[in-house]
């Protein structure tokens, strides 16, 4: 068994380098193109940087001054930035981290998997099947830079223990700290999760209702426990950002036509891109629906029937408002009031998807004629799987080459930073301000900018403000809410340009030039704000280095 798992971890790299290539050749150059994966390169070097300087004010990270408990706008990733901060403090770019995590997450999902279909199957061709439908498919490649659900490899783990637990009748604590640890890696899934183990321990135990009771309530608590207190800081700043409203639902609620539709970056199926939109392109593939087919053909046993019925509760989660049971758990269940994209429950069904697959290419073995024929049609399957998931995710240039001025920022105690151009408030997700804040990997000042899942309501209203930059209304905005230091970028197409914005800016007796240089071959200035009250004749607190 040893050697088995030894040769799926080595096709796995294999299948998640042709699924990334060339990222793995450039992990300290290239990202993702969306604005997620620079999100996630700050939120795990904010995680590591915090943890050092001040653990007790963990969500309160650097984005969004003045306003408190920003890390939790979006998923924390609280477990994942535990884990890799020793890298970030040995000084690995926080790029090459998030890069070789995102790599690995593939890889362990599809491990995880594989231990999971090959326990229940007893078959390792079968688990293959599993491993690659469960990591590479369609959905998971949709969220190639989204890397908190590509921490998925908690559910099969979770889920192999869950079976040796409910058959034995003891071991419970395990599957609840398997799926502590989903929770704590990724909030959707895990929300996602702790219902499918509800529902399938109630279907295990459906003809012995108090044992069913007794086993929930032993594999929940703990991870319940753990969500309630994980969402303390989310309480706090759900006042702010409030809840996910039923609009955003309904627009993420998966349709029957999804599961026919893959990603633009599927390579055999990339033209089905346009059956679907954004987040809710779930085909399986046709090997996987044609194995899934023949796992559910009758007779079933017990474990096939329980992963059926799971399977089905698990469509209904992704259907959302457009199925019977999602505008329940968001009316009664508080925490899928923070859910945006119901169709993200697709992780669930390529759970079942994989268990099922697996059993289908089993049985389709085992009425082969030959041991020769049982091996062909394992190695096509396996085969034919990998190459209808293959995909080509884009990538682009993560300009690393940032201006040493960022750096200096360390040394300015009562620096609060804003970035300019900002975006508009009817484009909140453009690429400008998460950019910004990879660079405040740098120095950690707090900074006005910020990117996140959610958006407090006095950001919107300094981007309105800023449509006056640079002129003396903004800079008042600016100045009350604590900036000091102005970072002009040069970008093309911003409005003013930087030139006429900088021309305006000198003239400001309350203004002062740090610095100006390059960014990633850019023009960008540095100048500090000072009060308005100052005397022009005044100078900045102290000094700048010289000029580079």
């Amino acid at each position: 068994m040893r050697a088995r798992i030894i040769w799926a971890i080595a096709f796995f790299t294999l299948v998640a380098i042709a699924n990334s290539f060339p990222l793995i050749l450039h992990p300290g150059t290239s990202i993702g193109q969306h604005g997620d994966s620079y999100f996630s390169v700050w939120r795990l070097a904010w995680v590591a940087h915090q943890l050092r300087a001040d653990p007790w004010h963990l969500f309160d990270s650097n984005i969004f001054h003045p306003n408190r408990d920003t890390l939790a706008y979006s998923d924390a990733m609280l477990l994942p930035g535990l884990v890799l901060a020793p890298f970030n403090w040995m000084g690995i770019s926080p790029l090459v981290v998030y890069n070789l995590t995102l790599f690995a997450a593939f890889v362990a999902s599809a491990v995880a998997a594989f231990l999971l279909v090959r326990e229940l199957t007893g078959s390792t061709p079968a688990a293959l099947v599993g491993g690659v439908i469960f990591a590479f498919s369609a959905h998971r490649l949709d969220h190639f830079d989204h890397l908190e659900l590509q921490f998925a490899f908690w559910i099969p783990l979770a889920v192999l223990y869950w079976h040796r637990a409910v058959e034995r009748d003891r071991g419970y604590l395990a599957v609840g700290l398997l799926a502590a640890g989903q929770i704590l890696s990724s909030i959707y899934h895990g929300i996602f999760f702790a219902a499918w183990l509800a529902v399938a321990t109630s279907l295990w135990f459906v003809r012995t209702p108090l044992r069913a009771l007794r086993a929930a309530v032993l594999i929940l608590w703990l991870p319940l426990v753990t969500l309630a207190v994980y969402s303390l800081p989310y309480m706090k700043s759900r006042a702010e950002v409030g809840e996910r409203p039923m609009s955003d639902v309904v627009g993420y609620s998966a349709s029957a036509m999804d599961f026919l539709s893959a990603p633009a970056n599927n390579v055999l199926y990339g033209w089905t891109d346009e059956l679907s939109t954004n987040e809710r392109h779930l085909f399986p593939g046709i090997v996987a629906t044609l194995l899934l087919v023949v796992g559910l053909w009758p007779p079933l046993d017990r474990t096939r029937a329980v992963h059926a019925a799971a399977l089905a509760f698990a469509l209904l989660l992704t259907l959302g408002v457009n199925g019977p049971i999602y505008r329940l758990l968001y009316d009664w269940v508080l925490p899928f009031r923070g859910l945006r994209v119901p169709a993200r429950a697709d992780i669930l069904v390529l759970l079942g998807t994989s268990v099922l697959a697996g059993f289908g290419l089993r049985r389709a073995m085992s009425v082969m004629t030959s041991q020769r024929m049982a091996a062909m049609a394992a190695a096509a399957s396996v085969t034919l799987a990998s190459v209808e998931c293959l995909a080509r995710p884009t990538l682009i240039p993560a300009n690393p080459d940032a201006s040493v001025w960022y750096a200096w920022l360390r040394t300015v105690p009562d620096a609060v930073v804003f970035e300019w151009p900002v975006t508009v408030p009817w484009r909140l997700y453009d690429m400008r301000d998460v950019r910004y804040m990879y660079r405040s990997t740098l120095h950690w000042r707090p900074m006005l900018n910020g990117y996140s899942g959610h958006y407090p309501e006095s950001y919107v209203k300094l981007l309105y403000t800023m449509r006056d930059f640079p002129y003396t209304p903004a800079l008042l905005d600016l100045r009350r809410r604590g900036a000091t230091v102005l970072i002009l970028h040069d970008v093309e197409g911003s409005r003013p340009s930087y030139d006429q914005a900088l021309e305006r800016l000198v003239r400001d007796p309350n203004i002062r030039l740090i610095a100006e240089d390059l960014d990633a071959g850019r023009r960008v200035i540095f100048l500090r704000l000072l009060p308005a009250a100052v005397n022009s004749a005044s100078s900045a607190n102290a000094p700048p280095p010289a000029r580079q």
